[in-house]
């Protein structure tokens, strides 16, 4: 099938393409996997490459944000083992080129997996975002937004798509070439950068708070509270997306301000893992400075 072909099937029958009624599975069957493998990907691993060796994975386990904890990218394209960008599959009837909802969830995955750019279809349209740039709540569909083009416009703009996303482009390395500028910006304001300064900001914060009902404590056991508190929060969070334990359960205990029921889970931690993070001298700190901090 060509292009242009791919284009008149679509054309057809279009007006039934945009109802509620056919699905977002059809499409990628009917319309994405096609257009992707004119741009010379191997969709169906037809080539029978291992694992580690595929062109592109279908539905990549990645955790965006805890709304979306069990949603995956639809496509990851890939060079061997390495991501290089994302797709995201919505059916026609969802209007993409005004979806805040859709563009901050594809800009989502880039930016947690480190990318420059993903891409968000429903054959329809098929847009490019720069994945670089953090998501805010109040970001709408034109932040970060690159690239934009109707399905009317793919025939005579194939060419121009195909140095974007086209398998030769990621393999000969015209890719990074092309979005050279982006790399800068992710080498600068990585997620890494990010939650870095997140955590400092944490420390600090959650110090000032023990140290305003604790003003006798000492430093050394005021830094080994905080850190210590702030290890465990992310040993259980990173339980939690890997399905170790009951997902959002610290959400829950932050939304209640439940400081009682946080120190019985880190109880319950410390005899399930035994680890030493969650020691008992520790976690006898962590009381004295709850008394009031919990308060």
């Amino acid at each position: 099938m060509t292009i242009k072909q791919l284009i008149e099937k679509y054309s057809a029958d279009r007006k039934y393409y945009l109802t509620n009624k056919y699905n977002e599975t059809l499409l990628r069957s009917d319309f994405l996997d096609p257009f992707f493998e004119l741009l010379g990907w191997d969709i169906k691993n037809n080539a029978g490459k291992t694992t580690n060796e595929r062109e592109v994975i279908l539905e990549e386990a990645l955790k965006a944000s805890a709304s979306e904890h069990s949603k995956k990218p639809d496509y990851s394209f890939r060079l061997f083992s390495e991501r290089k960008f994302f797709l995201e599959a919505k059916k026609p009837c969802v209007a993409i080129e005004a979806n805040n909802e859709t563009a901050k969830q594809v800009r989502r995955y880039g930016f947690t997996a480190k990318l420059k750019i993903s891409v968000l279809s429903n054959f329809e349209y098929l847009i490019i975002y720069d994945t670089s740039v953090k998501v805010d709540e109040a970001d709408n569909y034109n932040k970060a937004l690159i690239k934009k083009y109707h399905y009317t416009e793919f025939e005579n703009k194939f060419d121009e798509i195909k140095k974007l996303l086209g398998k030769d482009a990621v393999y000969s390395g015209a890719f990074d070439t092309e979005w050279q500028s982006i790399e800068n910006k992710l080498n600068q304001y990585s997620i890494d950068t990010l939650f870095l300064h997140q955590f400092n900001e944490w420390r600090k914060l959650l110090g000032s708070e023990i140290y305003k009902h604790e003003p006798k404590i000492k430093e050394q056991d005021l830094n080994d509270i905080v850190q210590s508190y702030l290890n465990r929060i992310l040993f259980l969070r990173v339980c939690e997306d890997r399905n170790l334990e009951d997902y959002q359960t610290l959400l829950k205990f932050a939304n209640a301000s439940d400081f009682t029921a946080l120190t019985k889970k880190f109880e319950q931690a410390d005899k399930r893992y035994n680890s030493g993070l969650f020691d008992q001298l520790l976690i006898k700190l962590w009381k004295i400075s709850v008394r009031h901090f919990g308060q």
